[in-house]
């Protein structure tokens, strides 16, 4: 998908160059958004998404996953974001997910441990 970018000038506005703000097709976009100006509903989404691809790949191997395969999740997501509309920098995404990874571990790994203390409790 081609994309128009242009950055904001005066004669388009009429007022000063917005340095954080680029068009694009037509709409104006913050370049400098962080993850925790998205509206809940977007933030849950991703969130979601994210979690449900890392466990998923991590049960499917057994393991932790390895960098290309944290990287292919990253971008499966990207595109997901992209093609719901969302507009948001690749690096806070990247960042978020970074910051959540060793969470979906814990948690992965916590809910074996119970399920497996159930499976010999009976």
């Amino acid at each position: 998908m081609v994309s128009l970018i242009e950055p904001i000038n005066v004669k388009n506005w009429g007022f000063e160059v917005l340095k954080n703000h680029i068009r694009v097709n037509g709409r104006l976009l913050q370049t400098n958004k962080k993850f925790s100006a998205l509206k809940l509903r977007q933030k849950e989404w991703i969130a979601s998404l994210l979690r449900s691809k890392t466990i998923s790949l991590i049960l499917e191997h057994q393991r932790q996953l390895k960098r290309p395969e944290r990287e292919r999740i990253l971008q499966e997501t990207l595109i997901a974001i992209e093609q719901k509309g969302i507009w948001i920098p690749d690096c806070e995404v990247r960042s978020y997910y970074d910051s959540k990874i060793q969470r979906y571990y814990k948690s992965f790994y916590k809910q074996q441990a119970l399920s497996e203390d159930n499976s010999t409790s009976y």
